[in-house]
């Protein structure tokens, strides 16, 4: 327990108020991003609502905002402590409004829960044997609107903060003294 009070660290800005903006704006831009490779054509058409073209979004997103979040900071002094926890609003928010933006277009547009679907079956009926097979093709071909937005936003949530520790890595300015050990 020592160990994770060694350190101590000064926060400098208002990264709360600030993740959760940048974390609207990625958000809106993951899930334009994805309506717009939709409708760009049959070969960019994303299969799952996971997918790299949201995943670029979410990480040019964090280095964007960790960047200008730097930039606001007196001196552009800035712990990693900081940028984590800023990355963390930035990734969750993002998520989460993703989430439910390809929720409301799933549930307009209906021939993307089909995509979705299919593309899933297809992978999952390379292997195993015909009454597993023929149990989870029940499952997927149940999934509706809503389950397809969870499984967006809950990857792009576990995604974020993988991105998260590169742009803390990346924009950080100084390191966190130690403390004494008394």
């Amino acid at each position: 327990m020592r160990f994770l009070r060694r350190y101590s660290s000064t926060i400098y800005g208002q990264y709360r108020i600030f993740g959760v903006r940048a974390g609207l704006i990625t958000g809106a831009a993951m899930a334009v991003a994805m309506i717009l490779a939709r409708l760009a054509g049959e070969q960019t058409q994303p299969s799952a609502p996971e997918n790299y073209i949201t995943d670029a979004v979410m990480l040019v997103g964090m280095l964007f905002f960790a960047y200008r979040y730097r930039q606001t900071l007196p001196d552009s002094r800035v712990t990693i402590k900081e940028l984590m926890l800023l990355g963390l609003w930035i990734g969750f928010v993002a998520s989460a409004l993703y989430g439910l933006l390809l929720w409301a277009y799933c549930a307009i547009d209906t021939g993307v829960v089909t995509r979705f679907a299919e593309a899933r079956l297809s992978i999952m009926s390379a292997s195993g044997d015909a009454a597993r097979v023929a149990r989870d093709t029940a499952l997927v071909q149940s999934y509706t609107a809503a389950d397809w937005g969870f499984i967006g936003g809950f990857r792009s949530a576990v995604m974020s903060i993988l991105m998260n520790f590169v742009a803390a890595l990346v924009f950080r300015t100084e390191k966190a003294p130690l403390r004494n050990k008394c």
